[in-house]
């Protein structure tokens, strides 16, 4: 067994001699196979290119989240969030004797949030000037329907996401009077004839908040727009209450736009999807950001190298690490568990996710690293590599990485790069290799 283990050692040192050492300097033998010619070896110094890029726009309708709020980011400036959607009924239909009392716009949170929610929010509440209708199948961060430039009202508020299951916002009297008698009196009996006097609202941060974004559900029971009114009674008052909701039957009803101003930012160069923005030029960093369309992409330029070693060869495991600085997440902007995986062509364009034995791959956290307070990503993309290796023309694809509710967060992600003196992006490949 020790001549073998010496012959191995001497085969490394003769490789290393034949090889660019900058491609694959150095092979750590792992386990010999005694009843045959395999052997296994690790390697861990393949090139590892990390960029950043933006998404020209990114899907944010057909989800169930509401997002409000702006605050001021380290990386990507002031990121602001606002929602526009549609209120409607399967049932227009009001007691004759029924009296308005009050109105007031029910907003359910469903426990998200991120950055400060101990400071002030301000949300404005704005009447549409237009119908939430799609054009194309879908609404983007960066659509935008035409509202009125006065709020219907503002209120000013501390959000309390976990600990209180609604925020309730008055609106003036007059307002819900106009829609309340048109029920009462039939001429308003459906969404088309509510879509004359009322097209729905956009919820709108503060200009000048710097807090949080919080997280509304838009499910029936949760969000929508409620009517207080009494039906007289010889002795006490009826009380009863008449709901407007967020429904979806006929397509998309509400979509959040959500932007961040990174004027002054080493991003502000990525005006167009197509442009990539190396670590190794945004202080060796690489971005991800949901919501806004920020995504890191990841390559593997001298991956075809493996091919330089001797004998018939097969990768058994190929893990991609990856990790963020720890200064850059907090309780206040904390960072997801997992990253989802696709593969991406020269054009930055998503061409479908990653997938191994019929499951959708994902990056996940080590759990033991995690005990002793450092993240890092570990990604199995040995399905991956297997493909880049039996690419036939040379193709300058690559794979993305972003949080799984890309489209309905403002979740933000830092990467170390692949120059960086901390923890720089790694490749590690377990590779069997039969010597005939």
């Amino acid at each position: 067994m020790r001549s073998i283990f010496w012959a191995i050692l001497l085969f490394v040192f003769v490789l290393a001699c034949s090889t660019d050492t900058s491609d694959i300097p150095t092979l750590e033998v792992g386990q010999d196979f005694a009843d045959s010619n395999v052997r296994l070896v690790s390697i861990d110094t393949f090139t590892v290119e990390v960029s950043t890029f933006r998404f020209d726009s990114i899907i944010t309708s057909g989800t169930d989240r509401v997002l409000v709020g702006q605050y001021q980011d380290s990386f990507f400036g002031k990121v602001r969030s606002s929602s526009f959607f549609e209120l409607s009924t399967s049932d227009y239909n009001l007691p004759d004797d029924a009296e308005l009392d009050s109105i007031g716009l029910v907003l359910g949170y469903n426990t998200y949030f991120y950055n400060d929610t101990l400071a002030l929010s301000e949300i404005n509440v704005h009447l549409l000037n237009d119908e939430v209708r799609i054009r194309d199948d879908f609404f983007y961060n960066t659509s935008t329907i035409a509202f009125d430039s006065i709020p219907l009202q503002t209120i000013t508020f501390t959000p309390e996401p976990i600990d209180e299951d609604s925020l309730y916002i008055p609106l003036p009297f007059d307002f819900g009077e106009v829609i309340f008698d048109g029920i009462l009196d039939n001429t308003i009996n459906s969404t088309e004839d509510l879509r004359e006097i009322f097209e729905g609202f956009t919820i709108q941060p503060g200009r000048d908040d710097n807090s949080s974004v919080i997280g509304f559900s838009s499910n029936l029971e949760s969000t929508y727009l409620r009517f207080f009114y009494r039906i007289p009674d010889e002795f006490d008052d009826v009380e009863e209450t008449f709901d407007l909701f967020i429904q979806e039957f006929e397509g998309p009803k509400v979509f959040n736009n959500i932007q961040s101003d990174i004027s002054g930012t080493v991003l502000d160069t990525l005006t167009d999807q197509e442009i990539n923005l190396p670590s190794t030029r945004s202080n060796n960093r690489s971005f991800i950001q949901s919501g806004t369309g920020y995504a890191t992409r990841i390559q593997f330029p001298t991956i075809k190298k493996l091919f330089d070693i001797p004998g018939t060869g097969t990768i058994l495991n190929a893990t991609l690490q990856i990790k963020p600085p720890p200064n850059t997440y907090d309780d206040n902007v904390p960072i997801r568990d997992s990253l989802s995986i696709n593969l991406i062509d020269q054009n930055n364009v998503i061409t479908e996710q990653l997938f191994f034995g019929g499951q959708p791959v994902f990056g996940i956290i080590d759990r033991e690293r995690r005990e002793f307070d450092e993240l890092v990503y570990e990604i199995p993309i040995g399905v991956y590599i297997d493909r880049e290796l039996n690419e036939t023309n040379i193709v300058d694809d690559a794979f993305v990485v972003f949080p799984p509710d890309y489209g309905q967060s403002v979740d933000r992600i830092v990467i170390e790069g692949e120059k960086s003196e901390e923890f720089s992006a790694t490749l590690i490949l377990t590779y069997a290799i039969y010597e005939e």
